[in-house]
């Protein structure tokens, strides 16, 4: 039977699911999966100095999108400026109250909710205070970082506006930019530290803590 300390040290592939056993490693360096060669954590000091700085301006991103224009679309003389507020007010105005709700849940709120937790995570572990609430942070964002659909917005913005340029004008706005910096930010936030090693980092600055 392998006890629970035991099962701290072991560590499986997110790609290929093959087990490993942790070991500590030099500052700077990563543990490779010896069957896929996918990074399975590392070792950094400043991780969470670096993380933090990458989810404030991740953040700050994620605010101008959600504030000013996406696209401004012009159709022979008619021209509408399009933004996350007003597109969900148009799928409210066609009666799409499921549809509605699902957009302003996984494009703002999970969004909002994801950044501005791994926020105050970041920032409480860097300053070593509230170990109870960082876990409970750690285990918030586990479960709602999944449905977090902002790319698939953009993905599906972007099939839209391919549709339309054929019998439109389309200006981007400043809001378009932003939603490119915040995934290029997620993209590299979630390449950098896994929640893998936040728990790791979160143990090593507090200890085990009881529910």
């Amino acid at each position: 039977m392998i006890n629970e300390q035991e099962l701290d040290n072991l560590i499986i592939c997110k790609k290929c699911h093959t087990l490993h056993e942790k070991i500590s490693l030099p500052n700077k360096k990563k543990a490779l999966c010896t069957k896929c060669n996918v990074v399975l954590y590392q070792e950094d000091k400043n991780i969470i100095d670096k993380t933090l700085a990458l989810v404030l301006a991740a953040a700050i991103s994620l605010i101008i999108a959600y504030q000013y224009t996406i696209v401004t679309i012009n159709i022979q003389g008619l021209e509408k400026s399009l933004t996350v507020g007003s597109l969900f007010m148009v799928i409210m105005e066609n009666e799409q109250y499921i549809v509605g709700v699902m957009f302003i849940f996984l494009i703002v709120i999970f969004p909002i909710t994801i950044i501005f937790s791994m926020l105050t995570l970041l920032y409480l572990m860097k300053i070593k205070k509230a170990p109870y609430l960082t876990k409970r942070l750690l285990i918030l964002l586990a479960h709602v970082r999944p449905w977090s659909m902002v790319d698939i917005f953009f993905i599906s913005l972007l099939v839209a506006m391919v549709k339309l340029f054929d019998y439109a004008y389309i200006e981007l706005g400043v809001s378009f930019i932003a939603f490119i910096f915040t995934l290029i930010l997620d993209i590299i936030i979630t390449k950098k530290v896994s929640f893998y090693e936040l728990w790791d980092k979160h143990t090593e600055i507090y200890g085990t803590i009881d529910e």
